[in-house]
C-alpha cells in the first residue's frame, strides 16, 4: 500500500505535464482587455518579447502560466535581459522537477524487478529532494547568467556615457548623441538599445524615455542615469561634466567590485593551499618518523 503513494504522485504529475503540453483554450475576456487601449496604462513602448520556439518546455510553461496566472513569481527582469521567455523558463523548471521526482522511482522499480528493492522511505525522500533541487537549479542558473550579463552591460555603459558626453560637447543634440553613440557597439545591449530607439522613433517617444524604460525593464540603473541627465539637457558643457562624472563613478565602482572579487578568490584559495602543504608535510615526515622509530 505504501509503494502506491509515490506512484500515484508521479502519475498525477505526469498527467499535469501532459495537460500542460496540450494547447490552452484562449480566454476571450482577457484577449478583449488587451485589445482595449483604454484599459491598458502600461509603458510607453511595448516590451521586446523573446521569440517563441515552440519547444516542449515552452508549451508546458505557457499552459502552467495560463492555469496559475499571477500566483507564480518569476525573475522577469533577468529573463528579459537573457531573452528567455517566462513560459520557457517555467516549463524547464517543471520538467526538471518532474525528472528529479521520477528518476529515483524508476531506479526503485528496476531494483524491485531484480529482487532487491530499497526501503520505501529512502527513494521517496530522494525523489522529493531531487525534485526540489531540480526546481531551484534553473532559477539559480538564470540569476548567475543575468549577473554576468549585467556586469558586461555596466562596462559597456561606462564607455557609452563617455561617448555620449563627447558627442554632447561637440554640439550634438541629446537625441542624436544617444542614438549615434549606440551605433558604435556590437554587443547585445547596444543591439537592444538600437531596437528600442527605432521603436521610439516610430512611436513618437523621446529616446531618453525609451532608454529609461529599457533600464527599468532590465534592472540596469546605469542606463537610466544618462537618460535622466539628457532629459534635462541644457548647456552642452554642463551635460558633459555630469556624464563624465557618472562614467568616472561607474568605473570606480567596477574597479572596486573587481578588487573585491579578487580578494574573495584569494581568500577561497587559502584553505586548499594550506591543506596541500599539510598533506605534503605528512608524506615527507612519515618515512622519517618510521626510520626514527625503527632505529
Amino acid at each position: 500500500m505504501e509503494a502506491v503513494l509515490p506512484a500515484a504522485a508521479a502519475g498525477a504529475l505526469i498527467g499535469l505535464a501532459v495537460r500542460a503540453a496540450m494547447p490552452a483554450r484562449r480566454d476571450l475576456t482577457s484577449a478583449l482587455d488587451r485589445l482595449d487601449v483604454a484599459k491598458t496604462s502600461g509603458p510607453l513602448l511595448p516590451s521586446a518579447a523573446p521569440k517563441t520556439t515552440g519547444t516542449l518546455p515552452e508549451r508546458v510553461g505557457s499552459r502552467l502560466l495560463g492555469e496559475l496566472g499571477g500566483r507564480m513569481t518569476l525573475p522577469t527582469r533577468d529573463l528579459n535581459l537573457l531573452s528567455i521567455s517566462p513560459a520557457e523558463h517555467l516549463g524547464k523548471r517543471f520538467l526538471f522537477a518532474l525528472y528529479g521526482l521520477l528518476l529515483p522511482q524508476l531506479l526503485q522499480a528496476l531494483l524491485a524487478l531484480a529482487g532487491s528493492p530499497l526501503p520505501f522511505a529512502l527513494p521517496t525522500l530522494v525523489s522529493l529532494a531531487m525534485a526540489g533541487l531540480f526546481w531551484v537549479w534553473p532559477g539559480k542558473e538564470v540569476a548567475r547568467e543575468a549577473a554576468a550579463a549585467r556586469l558586461i552591460v555596466r562596462h559597456a555603459a561606462a564607455s557609452y556615457l563617455e561617448r555620449v558626453a563627447l558627442a554632447r560637447i561637440a554640439n550634438s543634440g541629446a537625441a542624436q548623441a544617444l542614438t549615434q553613440t549606440a551605433e558604435v557597439g556590437n554587443t547585445f545591449i547596444f543591439v537592444r538599445m538600437r531596437q528600442v530607439f527605432h521603436q521610439a522613433d516610430l512611436a513618437g517617444v523621446t529616446v531618453w524615455d525609451a532608454l529609461k524604460q529599457l533600464g527599468d525593464e532590465l534592472d540596469i540603473p546605469e542606463l537610466t542615469r544618462p537618460a535622466d541627465t539628457l532629459a534635462l539637457a541644457g548647456d552642452g558643457a554642463a551635460v558633459y561634466t555630469t556624464l563624465q562624472a557618472q562614467a568616472r563613478q561607474l568605473r570606480i565602482a567596477l574597479l572596486s567590485d573587481a578588487k573585491a572579487q579578487a580578494n574573495a578568490a584569494s581568500a577561497a584559495m587559502i584553505l586548499p593551499v594550506t591543506a596541500g602543504v599539510i598533506l605534503m608535510l605528512v608524506f615527507v615526515m612519515i618515512p622519517i618518523t618510521i626510520t626514527i622509530l625503527g632505529s
